[in-house]
């Protein structure tokens, strides 16, 4: 798959979804390096998350390996993307139990704190409070 094909393909799959800016950019990012000749595979999976968060919204943690994160203020979902080359992390929250909001995206290495998420707390905070547009937020 080549680099606009790629490109048009992610465009049209997140136009509608409410994603924070660093989310989409993380997301290009692995698409071009981590998952360069892979992407037919991911979005692939993708499509088919995708179909569990807009089918289970707050219940989508029941489905396939996708968890929420535990130690953190707020509920937040990690959302499964996994292949034997690679495992990629989705984390979104949801509005009012039915709007996910996509905040980061990684991949998630064997071996580097697998189940550990608290590194991403701030992380997930700040851009949470970016999106909602809270008055505290600087």
């Amino acid at each position: 798959m080549n680099t606009k094909d790629v490109l048009k393909r992610f465009k049209l799959i997140f136009s509608d979804l409410l994603c924070h800016p660093l989310f989409l950019l993380e997301l290009q990012n692995l698409l071009s390096k981590d998952l360069s000749g892979k992407q037919d595979e991911f979005f692939k999976i993708l499509v088919t998350q995708l179909n569990n968060i807009n089918t289970f919204t707050v219940q989508v943690h029941k489905t396939d390996s996708n968890e929420i994160l535990k130690g953190m203020d707020k509920t937040f979902y990690s959302i499964h993307l996994q292949r034997s080359q690679f495992n990629i992390r989705i984390i979104i929250y949801f509005l009012e139990d039915r709007v996910p909001l996509f905040l980061c995206a990684f991949n998630e290495r064997a071996g580097k704190r697998q189940t550990d998420y608290t590194r991403y707390k701030a992380v997930l905070d700040s851009r949470l409070q970016e999106m909602l547009g809270d008055e505290d937020y600087e």
